[in-house]
């Protein structure tokens, strides 16, 4: 009977719920860890902990997991709309990273050439 039950969580994305907290949780460290915002480490960790949440606001809402997290009513597509923010970040700062680098006739900060001089 145990079996059952630890086999429909996981049919019904248990397995994939601790997976994602696991993960938002070493990229909440890393993204702490870094103390530089204009690192690339500190904005590529908030991209991924911005996505993470919306891949499991987008898990708890498709399906559901009744018994694990209780879960208020919530639109439909708030997990799209968080990927939709984790996307525009990620844009934004490649962008003003280029922006910088052609500006100043420099490579790309946080890239390999740059730590080779060191």
């Amino acid at each position: 009977m145990a079996e059952d039950s630890a086999v429909a969580l996981i049919y019904n994305g248990g397995l994939t719920l601790m997976l994602l907290v696991i993960a938002l949780g070493i990229f909440v460290w890393l993204t702490v860890k870094s103390k530089n915002l204009k690192s690339f480490q500190f904005q590529i960790s908030l991209f991924i902990v911005i996505w993470i949440v919306g891949e499991l606001a987008d898990l708890l809402q498709g399906r559901q997991i009744i018994g694990v997290l209780p879960l208020p009513s919530y639109n439909q597509e708030t997990g799209l709309y968080i990927h939709v923010l984790a996307m525009g970040l990620f844009s934004a700062m490649l962008w003003i990273r280029f922006y910088r680098s052609i500006k100043t006739g420099q490579k790309i900060e946080g890239g390999v050439h740059e730590r080779e001089r060191e």
